[in-house]
């Protein structure tokens, strides 16, 4: 916390990644606190200072001079903030497991549920009526009589980044990589790293390493967690990072923590509770604080075998030979017709249609079942999530991407799970300076016609094993998602209590169970959204149970 001598007060809870150039800027001593290098931020241009401040946060202002409260939260809602505004007070709090033992609110937001349902989140909603989040990227300016919500970051989808030659585009993103890895390990205390063998966690990993390694002063250990399953085929590749690296490795075994376990439930449904769980404990008991991931490396990679999209910015600028060869090269590469990529490149580059974000939908992709099982009456009352005005000025041949990012941001996937709340739990792929380089540089730079990552291979020869770099396989979390789904399914199916879900109104009974005999036998079901079903199930019958029945909110030592 820091307070300004005109009573202004700035709480932050995070991590400062441009510190010494905020200093710089704002002239302030270099021992200050982050609270006060934030709130100078905001004093110079308010809420559109706030976009100066790079890394993972949330804050909360007092601004004395206006008599408004400010909550803010960072590009990508990695350090989440809740608040709750009545008629007569508002509460605020980066957990909602305390926000909602302090309001005893019990009522379930119906867009929330939806959301979940549908997707797995509902942008800014919480699952408790009343309750908000603030959405990234965003500002919650609150006075007497207003509450204003602004953005203060957006999608840069009128940049460009383009070099004269090819390695330059290399160099750079391997200095921007360099730079989101170096600010986020812990300088006194063990870093920890989860590294599943594929190439984004690998990279973090071999980066940090490298780090440590080139370093003067002695560096703390480097703690891997590496999950584990039954013939994955992510052991050999995680074991060539080991033995490349400094590491001290550690193995979490997937069938001791399952992705969902209905003794294993928080203040809201989360799959993987026991594994964050599990995390949280062994992190304590080495000291460490920071745990590094590779999330959000394959969406900002270009980890895709689809980018059709290069056709439509091609037809955009009249470059009609090149279209059709890159249209070429993509249907051999996808073993597509020609002629569907060519008319969805056209209609894009000549209208405003936007291909689908949603890789089940790419030309020569097979249908996938949608059924989701919702009534009709709750299917009316969820409003569809707004779309970002900026989108609409987004250039043919970048709307899929730049709309999928502006998806992934605001659904808050890479948020901290609530049991993670006391550590750095953080990303080097979403590093703002990263991701906006990334979104910006020619498509074709970042992939081509069979050649997913092709940017990412080629700036990363020298840092990641020849085995891991070359991986072109892909691990899967399937049969354990199965292992902890197919028991609850099961125990739909044999009518172990009425189903919450059904008598709430939100779901069709014969469609669910249809759905559901389905995935026992191993048929199409919408398994993902049906995977959401269950969580939310199992959540609303443990939440209804007596508190010595594993309640929600009945031990926080669980947490630990």
């Amino acid at each position: 916390m820091f307070q300004a001598a005109d009573g202004s007060v700035c709480l932050w809870d995070g991590r400062l990644d441009n510190r010494r150039r905020l200093l710089d800027k704002t002239g302030l001593p270099s021992d200050c606190a982050d609270a006060a290098v934030a709130l100078a931020c905001y004093r110079k241009k308010e809420i559109e200072g706030l976009r100066e401040i790079l890394g993972d946060w949330s804050l909360c202002i007092w601004d004395a001079l206006r008599r408004e409260i400010v909550l803010a939260s960072d590009y990508a809602g990695i350090r989440p903030l809740y608040y709750h505004l009545g008629a007569h007070a508002l509460c605020w709090s980066t957990s909602l497991t305390d926000l909602v033992r302090w309001l005893g609110i019990n009522e379930l937001d119906e867009t929330y549920v939806g959301g979940f349902l549908l997707r797995g989140d509902a942008a800014s909603r919480t699952l408790y009526a009343g309750i908000l989040s603030v959405p990234a990227g965003h500002a919650i300016s609150i006075g007497p009589g207003k509450c204003v919500d602004r953005a203060f970051w957006s999608l840069p989808v009128e940049q460009e980044t383009r070099y004269p030659d090819e390695g330059r585009y290399q160099e750079r993103l391997a200095e921007l990589f360099r730079e989101s890895v170096r600010t986020r390990l812990a300088t006194a205390t063990p870093t920890c790293a989860e590294l599943s063998g594929g190439l984004d966690s690998s990279s973090v990993v071999c980066m940090a390493d490298q780090l440590r390694r080139e370093s003067a002063q002695p560096s703390p250990a480097l703690i891997t967690f590496s999950y584990t399953q039954e013939n994955s085929p992510d052991e050999r590749f995680f074991r060539e990072v080991e033995k490349s690296c400094d590491v001290t490795p550690h193995r979490l075994e997937l069938r001791e923590y399952p992705a969902i376990a209905p003794g294993v439930m928080g203040t809201a449904p989360e799959i993987w509770e026991p594994r964050y769980r599990s995390l949280a404990r062994q992190m304590a008991e080495l000291g460490a604080n920071v745990l590094l991931t590779g999330q959000f490396g394959d969406f900002v990679m270009g980890n895709t075998p689809d980018d059709t999209g290069q056709v439509a910015e091609l037809l955009a600028h009249g470059h009609f030979v090149r279209a059709a060869r890159t249209a070429y090269g993509w249907a051999h590469a996808m073993q597509a017709p020609i002629y569907p990529i060519l008319w969805r490149g056209a209609r894009e580059a000549f209208s405003q249609w936007t291909p689908p974000t949603d890789p089940n939908e790419s030309v020569g992709a097979i249908p996938m079942l949608t059924d989701d099982s919702f009534t009709p009456a709750f299917r009316a009352r969820i409003a569809p999530p707004a779309l970002d005005g900026s989108l609409t000025r987004i250039p043919a041949g970048r709307r899929r991407r730049f709309r999928a990012a502006a998806h992934l941001l605001r659904s808050r996937k890479l948020q901290t799970p609530e049991a993670l709340q006391h550590i750095s739990y953080t990303h080097p792929f979403a590093h703002r300076p990263l991701l906006e380089f990334m979104l910006t540089v020619p498509a074709h730079i970042v992939v081509a016609p069979g050649q997913p990552r092709r940017l990412m291979r080629r700036a990363f020869t020298e840092l990641l094993p020849a085995a891991v770099l070359n991986r072109k396989s892909k691990g899967s979390y399937t049969s354990t998602y199965r292992d902890s789904f197919l028991p609850l399914a099961t125990a739909l199916l044999q009518g172990a209590g009425k189903i919450q879900l059904v008598e709430r109104g939100y779901l069709e009974r014969e469609s669910l169970l249809n759905r559901l005999e389905n995935y026992t036998k191993g048929f199409d079901c919408n398994e993902t959204q049906l995977r959401q079903v269950l969580a939310l199930e199992f959540w609303l019958r443990a939440r209804m149970a007596p508190a010595a029945q594993c309640s929600p909110f009945s031990s926080q030592a669980a947490n630990s």
